[in-house]
């Protein structure tokens, strides 16, 4: 609005944030903060409709018809599967979901127990969301974090790591993922073997274990955490098929544009998690569009 152009936002949640709303908890960054932001962001013109999923309720087709620029900023919505035996059940959750059912104030079961996979922030966020959960519903906690990394070597941010230990929550280093334990048609475990290495010798992922050294990690539910994707399906094929990728991440020239000359792309999707980054990508990439609309009233 400030360079003269309107803006809409087509957001497919009941509330604009994004990722900011429902992947991240209150307590880290509160809904009252998110809304200010907001606030101001609509003040200035912006139009915000919600619940309004591009690729079910309007296809993308028709935003490049009535706009002159498509910006795509879809977040990480979708969580990466372990993908081993019994994974498939129901009682096996991505966090990111039960991060979004958290933060909306949906009951989706609190389990007495849980086991989340993974070493990273999110995995910290919905073990320490789960806690509170448990401490609130069952007067304690029972949750166990198991990650293939060594503690030297977490995802997770330091304080994360220090802060989920002093809610209570056990967390496993060098565990690897073998196994949902099930009976009677329910969750009652996950079984992880040592990690010996991540790693082979060119550098790939390729994890190895120490079969000898089990253990059986009791729980109602396990939470994979492992990494998230962006849902590209609202893309297309043929508009997927052209587009440029590198590791699931949509590739873009230095001012956001993708080699589709209409369309750009910023935040987590193209860059990866990281809030502060998204929002200074959100700037420039507004600048480049600017630019391009301006030279392209000037040539016509």
């Amino acid at each position: 609005p400030r360079g003269g152009h309107g803006v809409t936002v087509f957001e497919a949640q009941t509330h604009p944030g994004g990722m900011t709303r429902g992947g991240i908890p209150e307590y880290r960054l509160p809904f009252a903060a998110i809304d200010r932001d907001i606030d101001v962001i609509r003040s200035m013109g912006v139009e915000i409709r919600c619940n309004i999923r591009v690729g079910r309720d309007l296809a993308l087709d028709e935003l490049r018809r009535d706009y002159d620029a498509v910006l795509l900023a879809l977040g990480l919505h979708q969580g990466r599967a372990t993908r081993i035996p019994g994974s498939d059940h129901r009682d096996v959750r991505k966090a990111v979901d039960l991060l979004r059912l958290a933060t909306a104030g949906e009951d989706f079961g609190v389990p007495r127990q849980a086991v989340v996979i993974g070493g990273g922030n999110v995995a910290m966020d919905i073990a320490r969301t789960l806690a509170r959960l448990q401490r609130r519903s069952y007067g304690q906690v029972q949750v166990t974090v198991t990650a293939l990394e060594d503690l030297d070597h977490f995802l997770a941010d330091p304080e994360e790591i220090r802060e989920a230990g002093e809610e209570g929550i056990q967390i496993l280093a060098a565990r690897g993922p073998q196994e949902v334990l099930i009976s009677d048609a329910r969750v009652i475990g996950l079984r992880t073997w040592r990690v010996k290495g991540i790693f082979d010798e060119q550098g790939r992922f390729a994890p190895s274990f120490d079969a000898s050294d089990e253990c059986c990690h009791p729980a109602d539910m396990v939470v994979e955490a492992i990494g998230q994707m962006a849902d590209t399906s609202l893309l297309g094929d043929d508009l997927t098929e052209r587009l440029a990728w590198e590791r699931g991440r949509l590739q873009t020239d230095a001012g956001g544009r993708t080699s589709e000359h209409w369309l750009w792309a910023t935040g987590d999707m193209v860059r990866g998690p990281d809030v502060v980054t998204a929002v200074a990508d959100g700037h420039r990439v507004a600048t480049d569009i600017h630019s391009a609309l301006r030279e392209r009233e000037i040539g016509r």
